[in-house]
């Protein structure tokens, strides 16, 4: 991919609202040059290569997915709720070896069963129902398949029509139309709001900062694509919850931390 070149401006305290939103708009496009320069590209979303293998990152793959990656990317940010992508991957490594990884198969799947090949995963009764509801949701209302569905629906009535699901969230929605559909919906979560509370450049509710950062972006699917794996990256290496590892922090300049 080709580097992505942002205009680099000082950030000034005082100015009017304005300026000041101006200001944050450079700031987040400065810390998306710093992390892609530090990290290089992640290769979200990781699917399996083939069946019975794993889930395997694509660096500067940014799609269109063929339909068993899309429901594999649907499924895994379900997996993915209220947990490492670790215990999710290996509960999605477990369906995909199963061969049951299908609407078909997972519509009808019975619901101990399903619990049972997910465990790792947590909270494993709630995920197995919201599996099992997404893939009958699809299976009856979207039979032309994920991929279509995704690609040929108006960006927000996608959107809001993955909101009506029972179990799928902001977060969840905006990940599957990111990195299944290929779309460009900014991804927020909590390390996003940490990270960016610590810059000082913006903060507040999910779509505060979601708004924020699709004002200050070129509507790109790479760019969101990338930006959201590298504030994970970062969060996971440097800036965690408690003992953050400032001193190796590709931002360390620009924190507002002490």
């Amino acid at each position: 991919m080709r580097r992505h070149k942002f205009h680099e401006k000082t950030l000034r305290p005082g100015r009017s609202p304005a300026r000041d939103k101006a200001a944050s708009a450079a700031g987040l496009r400065r810390v998306y040059e710093r992390l892609f320069k530090a990290f290089g590209p992640q290769g979200w979303w990781p699917v399996s290569p083939r069946s019975g293998w794993p889930p395997a990152y694509r660096r500067l793959f940014y799609g269109p997915q063929p339909e068993k990656a899309c429901f594999e990317i649907c499924a895994g940010a379900l997996l993915a709720q209220n947990t490492a992508w670790a215990n999710a991957r290996t509960a999605l490594a477990g369906l995909v070896s199963s061969g049951k990884l299908t609407v078909e198969s997972l519509s009808r799947m019975d619901l101990r069963v399903l619990g049972g090949l997910i465990r790792s995963s947590g909270f494993y009764r709630q995920k197995a129902a919201r599996l099992k509801g997404f893939s009958a949701y699809v299976l009856i209302r979207h039979p032309e398949g994920i991929r279509k569905w995704f690609s040929v629906t108006p960006l927000e009535e996608l959107r809001d029509e993955l909101l009506k699901i029972n179990g799928i969230g902001p977060e969840t929605a905006d990940s599957m139309i990111l990195y299944a559909g290929g779309r460009p919906k900014f991804v927020v979560d909590a390390y996003t709001h940490r990270i960016f509370g610590r810059l000082g450049l913006v903060s507040g509710t999910y779509a505060g900062l979601q708004s924020a950062f699709e004002r200050a972006l070129p509507p790109d699917h790479r760019v969101y694509n990338e930006y959201h794996a590298l504030i994970v990256a970062l969060g996971k290496d440097c800036c965690r919850k408690t003992r953050p590892l400032c001193g190796k922090c590709p931002l360390k300049s620009m924190c507002a931390v002490p």
